[in-house]
């Protein structure tokens, strides 16, 4: 470790696990690392899916509402050769833990400026020929960000690409990707992922931010069948509040989303010139907190939040 020493560990995923991680070269600008970082690592073995993170973080570089990828390593600790890639650390956490340490329902404002830095990271990809395939709150960073006037606001920017795929040529592949009650009807049911499967995703989210609940309510005696059947092959979507409790425009942005046929669904681009982002972000300025910050750099781990059941990457589903 040349550049940077390792600190406290934050949490595990399937990819590996995830540290603290300090710069200890004293010509900072010259080595390319800020004094404080997050590090993703596996064993050197297990690294083919970090690896390919690390190169599409690469790929999707210049888009300020992605995490930044620093530089990738390989170091020898406690007997074991590790594969490491260097990333932003985000002092906000991320978005589910915001939702769970202050208040749950975000003002509108809120959710429409953080939505609006989703939007233009999902159109990035998009555009490049990929599909995140797994939108959620858990892979929604949140960075403090002051402006040269002194003024400063809350930036979120999209995480965690593992499930990542070209939908030229991979979007098609037999195999389930992502998390069950934020999925796309089509990516359960015929496991199909097209740039809308993850405006789907990003309804979810941004439903889950305004209500404060799970995108999709359950009985507890339900069954994982029942689950998949409903979200992937019945008439049904996620329920959207008609009261008061959230703006016209903001239920109009979610009908957008939550478009059964992924044809007619809304793109990012579209919806980055929709009412509820447009109007929202005219003077966005002064974001401030609602509840403590939280400093875990926890995405990767799909186990935050109830209901949230999560199926491997290399698991087939057959919802119908």
């Amino acid at each position: 470790m040349e550049f940077w020493t390792r600190g406290e560990k934050l949490g595990e995923g399937s990819f590996g696990f995830v540290s603290i991680a300090r710069s200890t070269s004293p010509h900072q600008q010259a080595s390319g690392l800020p004094a404080l970082m997050a590090v993703k690592s596996a064993k050197e073995s297990d690294s083919k899916s970090l690896s390919r993170e690390k190169d599409l973080l690469d790929k999707f570089n210049g888009c300020a509402s992605i995490l930044r990828c620093f530089r990738e390593d390989y170091t020898t600790e406690n007997g074991q050769q590790l594969y490491n890639i260097l990333l932003e650390y985000a002092s906000g956490g991320c978005l589910i833990d915001r939702m769970a340490t202050g208040r749950k329902v975000m003002p509108e404002k809120m959710v429409s400026h953080y939505t609006k830095s989703i939007l233009t990271a999902l159109s990035h990809i998009h555009k490049l020929g990929y599909v995140h395939c797994d939108v959620k709150p858990h892979n929604i960073l949140l960075f403090k960000h002051t402006h040269d006037d002194g003024d400063w606001e809350e930036e979120a920017k999209l995480a965690d690409f593992g499930s990542c795929v070209r939908f030229a040529d991979e979007g098609n592949n037999g195999d389930f990707r992502g998390t069950v009650l934020y999925a796309a009807p089509e990516s359960i049911s015929r496991q199909i992922y097209v740039p809308e499967s993850d405006v789907w995703s990003l309804g979810c989210t941004v439903l889950h931010m305004l209500t404060g609940n799970s995108p999709w309510t359950f009985d507890k005696h339900v069954t994982a069948k029942d689950v998949l059947f409903k979200i992937g092959c019945s008439d049904a979507i996620p329920e959207i509040p008609t009261t008061k409790k959230i703006s016209k425009e903001a239920q109009d942005f979610l009908k957008r989303c939550f478009i059964k046929d992924p044809t007619a669904r809304w793109t990012a681009d579209m919806l980055l010139n929709h009412p509820f982002i447009k109007n929202h972000n005219r003077h966005h300025r002064r974001h401030h907190h609602h509840g403590p910050l939280s400093s875990r750099f926890s995405h990767g781990i799909h186990s935050l939040v109830p209901h949230c059941f999560h199926i491997p990457k290399s698991a087939t589903v057959h919802a119908c």
